[in-house]
């Protein structure tokens, strides 16, 4: 071997020498979280909870993921805001456009039913009333009746019959079926946007319910890195080694109770060192849904606040 080579091989040597000494002293280096999973029954009862795993995230990783899922529950809340309020303006379009043509043909059908009672007056009491007559030539004028040109001539010839016989026949029946289909279209219109509006309201709120749901709120997306994890052994104790900092720890855990699976979702603040840090219990108070304060207290606040402002 030349001079050249064993220079590479001891620089080479040197660096992995040196690579070894600083990850041997940082693992020396770091802290300890100790701690037990367990639960406490209604009957008082301790369960120790094995083969847990519980994650360590350093408290600046766990706030921005926080962050993260607070303006994501936002854009969800402001979205849903927007689609009800959007919802509501397209409701009086289509009634304001609906109740438009219906009160047409209601005034087209009063006005046919009228003609064709003066019609009848006409044909069969007496043809000789100016005013009753002038007030059918009036409406009959405005063209907007069906048919309006044959019953102006057949009236024009004083044939009151057939001016009867049309508006009684055909005229009143059609405006009638025009009245009906204007109601049933507002009917259809009105129940598809009602449903379609329940139907993104109902997707929205999904989304957000899953967004706020202990699975997710424990489940550190692929983004967030994990300081450190471990399995609890079959005592429910379990050992991390962390650098000193401030760190949330996360965890989910099962048991079968009887033919019911009872889950468990515990998110933890924990300074290291401290006192609290060699004696870590993740327990009842700590849950999610229990009393301790912790990372994720602060959605219901958003929620009660999006509301008022709502």
């Amino acid at each position: 071997m030349n001079k050249k080579n064993v220079t590479i091989f001891a620089t080479l040597g040197l660096l992995l020498v040196v690579a070894l000494t600083v990850v041997l002293f940082g693992w020396l280096s770091q802290e300890i979280i100790s701690g037990k999973v367990m639960v406490v029954q209604r009957n008082a009862e301790v369960r120790k909870l094995a083969l847990v795993r519980v994650y360590a995230v350093s408290e600046v990783e766990a706030k921005k993921w926080r962050d993260n899922v607070f303006q994501n529950c936002r854009n969800i809340l402001e979205s849903s805001a927007n689609r009800r309020a959007a919802g509501i303006e397209e409701r009086r379009r289509i009634l304001a456009e609906n109740d438009s043509l219906i009160r047409r043909n209601e005034l087209l059908l009063g006005e046919a039913i009228e003609m064709r009672d003066l019609a009848r007056e006409f044909w069969i009491v007496d043809p000789n009333q100016p005013t009753k007559k002038k007030r059918f030539f009036e409406i009959i004028s405005s063209k907007a009746v069906p048919s309006s040109r044959e019953i102006e001539e057949d009236a024009m010839a004083s044939k009151w019959d057939r001016c009867y016989e049309s508006l009684r026949h055909a005229v009143v029946p059609e405006l009638q079926q025009r009245l009906q289909r204007a109601n049933e279209r507002k009917e259809a219109e009105l129940t598809l946007h009602d449903a379609t509006v329940a139907r993104d309201l109902e997707d929205l709120k999904k989304a957000l319910n899953r967004a706020m749901s202990e699975d997710a709120l424990t489940d550190i997306p692929s983004g967030v890195p994990v300081t450190s994890s471990v399995l609890s052994d079959d005592k429910g104790d379990f050992t991390l080694r962390v650098p000193k900092g401030e760190y949330y720890l996360f965890a989910r855990g099962s048991r079968t109770v009887f033919d019911k699976e009872e889950r468990y979702y515990w998110v933890k603040k924990v300074a290291v060192p401290s006192d609290e840090s060699v004696r870590c219990l993740l327990g009842n108070n700590n849950m999610i849904d229990g009393e301790e304060v912790h990372l994720w207290s602060g959605l219901e606040s958003l929620l009660r606040n999006h509301a008022e402002l709502k």
